[in-house]
């Protein structure tokens, strides 16, 4: 118990016998090896200092106090009376002030402090202060972060932060945090509100490809398979994806299926070249072609393939054959416009000249 508003009610220099008397209950009571001693000593000053000291001895060493201020409020009287015999000159109490001043001299400092003293005891209220204010302030960062995690709930895998605990964002980031996939329209609705990134879109097609990949090994659907590589890709994992491809190549459960087969070669085809293994995914895109010549799909591996390896006009002309067989025109100058900006100034002028003689005209060409 900390007597430090009791010692305020009797100041060092008007009370000294009383400050010195709490310094010492105060040393008492936060004493280890030699508390029974104090104490003994404690008890035989106060019984010389007068009968209301020894109860307010007892009072100060076994009460807990409703609040801070009871304590002081029932020693108030003490003051008083201490007062009234100080205003007579006839010392601070009834007793022998000379021997209580002895005794109480042997454990603690009565009168006015010594410089170095004084020094001492105003680093330690500094310290104090300071410890206070340290404590206040851990306890109200302490208070507002209860609060803030009470409201809002943190994804910083996902560099999502401060969403509202209970919101649909939260019910759809939190599953997809745990490993569990979402569905297509949560996806779509996190992209519509501005919470999708390429941590969230990463994290989304990996879930997907691992239920895919466990589906596949466990019901050896083949077509969980394909879904599965091609979600690792996505998910910007190629190498999973690769290591999927060259544990199940050459895929003779697919044999007799040419659109499974064709799918295979080609989502598996897309996976060596993210790995700029490029003469291996032409070997699965010519492969898939031939298994089903009208899928523009084959084409546009071929196709994209040849413009990275300098072979311009042949990729061109199997992103032709590929927009012949229904691949998007849009889709198409995307995926030329993003060859076209990672190309050596050399390949740009290729491209360039290509593009403008077959009429593919574009502003970002000019």
């Amino acid at each position: 118990m900390s007597l430090s508003k009791v010692k305020n009610l009797f100041s060092r220099s008007q009370f000294p016998l009383h400050y010195g008397w709490l310094e010492l209950i105060e040393k008492s009571i936060a004493a280890s090896s030699d508390q029974e001693y104090l104490m003994n000593e404690m008890n035989d000053i106060s019984k010389l200092m007068g009968n209301e000291y020894t109860e307010a001895l007892i009072l100060l060493i076994d009460s807990q106090p409703e609040s801070p201020y009871s304590l002081p409020l029932k020693l108030i009287p003490l003051k008083l009376s201490a007062k009234k015999r100080i205003a007579t000159n006839s010392g601070e109490f009834a007793g022998d002030c000379e021997m209580i001043k002895s005794l109480l001299s042997k454990h603690v400092s009565i009168g006015n402090k010594t410089p170095a003293e004084q020094r001492n005891e105003q680093r330690q209220i500094q310290e104090q202060k300071l410890q206070a204010r340290l404590e206040a302030s851990e306890k109200m960062f302490k208070e507002r972060k209860a609060q803030y995690e009470r409201d809002y709930i943190d994804f910083p895998s996902l560099e999502v932060v401060k969403i509202r605990r209970r919101s649909k964002a939260a019910e759809i980031l939190e599953p997809l945090t745990k490993g569990q996939t979402i569905s297509e329209s949560d996806y779509l609705w996190l992209i519509n509100k501005g919470f999708e990134n390429q941590h969230v879109s990463g994290l989304y097609y990996l879930n997907r490809a691992e239920l895919a990949k466990r589906k596949w090994e466990d019901t050896k659907k083949p077509w969980n398979l394909v879904n599965a590589i091609a979600d690792y890709r996505k998910a910007g994992k190629p190498q999973i994806a690769v290591a999927l491809v060259n544990k199940n190549f050459p895929f003779n459960f697919a044999n007799g299926n040419k659109s499974l087969k064709s799918a295979l070669l080609t989502t598996s085809g897309g996976a060596k070249r993210d790995l700029n293994m490029f003469d291996k995914a032409i070997q699965f895109g010519t492969q898939a072609h031939e298994l089903t010549k009208q899928d523009y799909r084959p084409c546009t591996l071929i196709g994209t393939c040849k413009m990275i390896l300098g072979d311009v006009a042949q990729g061109h002309e199997w992103y032709q054959k590929a927009i012949k067989r229904g691949f998007n025109e849009d889709s198409f100058e995307q995926e030329i416009r993003s060859i076209y900006n990672r190309a050596s100034c050399k390949d740009k002028a290729k491209i360039k000249q290509t593009l403008i003689a077959d009429g593919w005209v574009y502003q970002w060409l000019k």
